[in-house]
This record gives structure tokens, sequence and C-alpha cells, in this order.
């Protein structure tokens, strides 16, 4: 049985919910997962503040990104020794975002988005995969961009179905994978986002291209609520919700 998870951001925003999840994903060890994590907490919102900084050219994109720095480096120095691969690669990703930093903008706001805000997945997913292999969870990490092709529209990517489903099933054929959401690549190489919340969109799309059994959008929530429990204290839990209803729900 073939199962694609994914967990946002949310799930994985700091060392004990990190641990967590791979107490969790131990659990499935015995089944083929294909498993899809988001940037970590608001790791999204903060590279954004990156991509707004660079593209005004406003000298504060240095600062920004060591915000990011900061809030991984505190993540790994939770989870490894000092002398693992994981805090080179990890370096490595934000030294891709200084090499832009040394050049004017010149693509486009859309463009530069997609180049850096995608890091944020390459961070959480280069993460993830380590620990998990860490603590027994043995995992093959796979680029997103070698499977997921689309055109070039930054920010909101359209779909190759024909190399994309043919790619993910040359490349996806471990007993577990560990991918990135929300991301693509054009047939010139260079980095696409398929929007934001795209993590859910990346889950269905490797679902539909393994014939996955099942699919499982993990939440750090107790189950689907009738209101938002941060602004409404008497929101009740559903035992058992409609499509409909879900959907409706949803564009609430």
């Amino acid at each position: 049985m073939l199962k694609v998870f994914k967990f946002g951001g949310a799930s994985i925003k700091d060392v004990e919910s990190i641990k967590n999840i791979g107490n969790l994903i131990q659990k499935f060890s015995d089944e083929r997962l294909v498993i899809v994590f988001s940037a970590m907490g608001k790791v999204t919102n903060m590279l954004e503040e990156v991509v707004d900084s660079y593209t005004l050219q406003n000298g504060k994109e240095v600062v920004s990104l060591d915000k990011v720095k900061a809030f991984h480096n505190t993540i790994i120095k939770g989870l490894f020794d000092k002398e693992e691969l994981i805090f080179d690669e990890i370096n490595n990703l934000f030294v891709e975002i200084e090499w832009m930093f040394e050049e004017i903008p010149h693509q486009g706001y859309a463009y530069n988005y997609d180049q850096i805000v995608s890091i944020g997945e390459f961070l959480s997913t280069k993460i993830m995969s380590s620990y998990l292999n860490k603590i027994g969870f043995k995992n093959t990490w796979v680029d997103a961009r070698d499977v997921i092709k689309t055109d070039n529209t930054y920010r909101n990517a359209k779909i190759d179905w024909d190399k994309t489903t043919s790619l993910i099933n040359k490349h996806l054929n471990h007993q577990h994978c560990i991918t990135q959401g929300f991301i693509g690549c054009t047939s010139e190489n260079f980095t696409t986002t398929l929007g934001r919340e795209g993590s859910d969109f990346t889950a269905a799309i490797l679902a539909y291209s393994l014939d996955a059994d099942e699919v499982v959008i993990w939440k750090d929530v107790p189950g689907m609520m009738n209101a938002d429990p941060k602004y409404f204290s008497e929101a009740e839990l559903f035992s058992d919700i409609s499509f409909d209803e879900a959907i409706e729900l949803a564009f609430f």
C-alpha cells in the first residue's frame, strides 16, 4: 500500500514538534510512504520579507535573511551534533540566496520570489530527511524540481502532466521518499511555485501520478471544527462531515 503524507509548517515549527512528527512517522515504517513537507513555521512569510527587501534594494535583505538563518540554526542545533553534514547542507542553501544578492534584480518580482521563497521547502525537507534517517526511519530525499515540471508562470505555475507523471514514477520508487511541497521547475531549470498553500496540491499531484491508495493531510489540530477555535471559544469538533459541507466551510 502506498500513502502520500503531507505536513504543513505549523506541524514542524520547532524542535519539539519535529520530534513529535518523527515519532508519528516511525509508526508507519512498514508502509511505502511519500512524505511532503512545507517550509517550517512562518518561514515562507520571513522569506517573503527577504524578497521584498531585495526587490526594493533597501539594504535590509541581509538582516531579513539572518532571521531565517537564526530560526533554522536553533532547530538543527537542537536535533543534531555539530559535526553532522546537515550544517553544511543548510549553509549551502543560504549561500544560494546570498548569491542572488550580488546581482541587481532584473527578472521581475515573481521570478525572484520563486527562486528565494522556495528555499524554505528545501531547508525543511533537508532537516526532516536527515532527522528521520538519524532516528532510524531510512528515507530518500527527492528534489521536487526533478519531477514536477511546469510552465514559466512564476508564483502560479501550471503543471506539465505528461512529463510530471513520467518523472514521478521514475524517481519516487523507493520505500520512503521525502520531497518538497509548493515547488516545480521549468524546462530551463528555473524554480517555480504552485501558489500559496501549494503543498496540498503537490501531495495530490504525487498521489495521482503514483496511483496512491491514500492521501493524508496532517494538521496540528484535533479535526475539522465548525469555527476557528482561535477566535471562537465554543467551537465544536465534527465527528463526520460531508464533502459539500467541508467545501463550504473551507470557502468561508
